[in-house]
């Protein structure tokens, strides 16, 4: 069993494009979702979580070239749906860390038209033949 999630943040890094030891592409990008908040005391206080995102197949590819004509780039605002794992691992000081990990099964460019980029664009790793809900609703969502 798996969860799903969906994630709207910026890129916290450009891209990266691997490839496994069998020829497989895969494209890596960490993206940050943010909130503000009122604490107790009345502090505005700012919650920042990391995601660490790849993608595979089709998805990967796509992204890689949107990466490649400059659409896909630390900064950007993406809208992130797959499934998400906690990773477990040791850092180098030998803290016990977690990961939140994404493997996109959708990643949809947002932001305003006017912020770097053409507006939405999408890619997924959906079949040709699937439908995918229209780009430019993404516009209507609030931010």
């Amino acid at each position: 069993m798996f969860a799903k999630v969906t994630v709207l943040g910026n890129l916290g890094r450009d891209p990266e494009t691997r490839y496994t030891k069998s020829g497989t592409m895969n494209v890596s990008f960490s993206v940050a979702s943010g909130t503000r908040f009122t604490d107790a005391s009345g502090q505005q206080q700012e919650r920042t979580t990391w995601f660490n995102v790849t993608a595979w197949g089709k998805l990967a590819e796509r992204l890689d070239r949107m990466t490649q004509d400059g659409l896909l780039a630390k900064g950007r605002q993406v809208l992130v749906s797959g499934r998400i794992e906690q990773r477990e691992y040791t850092a180098q000081n030998g803290e016990r860390r977690f990961s939140l990990d994404v493997n996109a099964d959708e990643v949809v460019l947002a932001g305003n038209r006017g912020e770097g980029g053409q507006g939405p664009v999408s890619g997924s790793n959906r079949n040709e033949n699937e439908q995918a809900a229209p780009a430019e609703d993404i516009d209507e969502l609030p931010f």
